[in-house]
């Protein structure tokens, strides 16, 4: 084994315990990294705000919208038709509507759970009540999979169909377009904050 130190383009010896060639080196990028989080951190102020006042676009019966029309990138929103689950009074609503959609045979098919927490937050049921909102950068495609994708596929989704939740329920389908370069920034923060503003009674989050 080679035990003699190391020699460097300059001539100087690194010996084995040298770890100067180890450190990482600071050519200012961290510095620039910081900076670029302080602007974003001022630019972000008030996000929440004006993100909430975005309004969605409605198109109307989910099962009746042309979703090759709505192939770009975005946010969309399901309501569902609160008719089928009975009780006009919120508790036994919500009762009835959890009963239905947290399926035990379905628990391990990758498809979201009633959210107590949102469920909370309601206080009365409409007509039309807030069931699902997400993003997608193909919209079209992505309402596709929560309409016809087989319970077994390991693709989180609503899976309508295959769950028997399409017979004797109704569906109303809202987008939001998004024209922006820097969605994958962007996206996540805007549909925080319509979550928020519209409390979907299901997801992943």
């Amino acid at each position: 084994m080679n035990l003699l130190p190391a020699v460097t383009n300059s001539g100087s010896l690194i010996g084995l315990g040298d770890t100067r060639s180890q450190q990482p080196l600071d050519n200012g990028c961290m510095q620039r990294i910081q900076e670029i989080d302080g602007e974003l951190t001022k630019l972000f102020r008030g996000f929440e705000q004006t993100a909430q006042r975005l309004e969605f676009q409605p198109l109307g019966d989910l099962l009746q919208v042309n979703l090759d029309s709505i192939q770009f990138s975005g946010l969309y929103f399901l309501e569902v038709w609160s008719s089928p689950y009975g009780a006009a009074m919120l508790d036994d609503w919500l009762s009835c509507f959890t009963a239905t959609w947290n399926q035990e045979e379905f628990k391990k098919s990758f498809v979201p759970s009633c959210q107590k927490a949102r469920m909370a937050k309601h206080t009365a049921v409409h007509e039309w009540m807030p069931l699902y909102l997400g993003k997608s950068e193909k919209v079209g495609k992505r309402v596709g999979e929560h309409l016809y994708l087989a319970a077994n596929t390991r693709t989180f989704a609503l899976k309508l169909k295959a769950r028997n939740l399409l017979e004797g329920n109704r569906y109303r389908l809202s987008v939001l377009r998004l024209d922006v370069a820097n969605y994958p920034v962007l996206a996540p923060k805007i549909e925080s904050a319509l979550r928020r503003k519209h409390l979907p009674l299901v997801g992943r989050q």
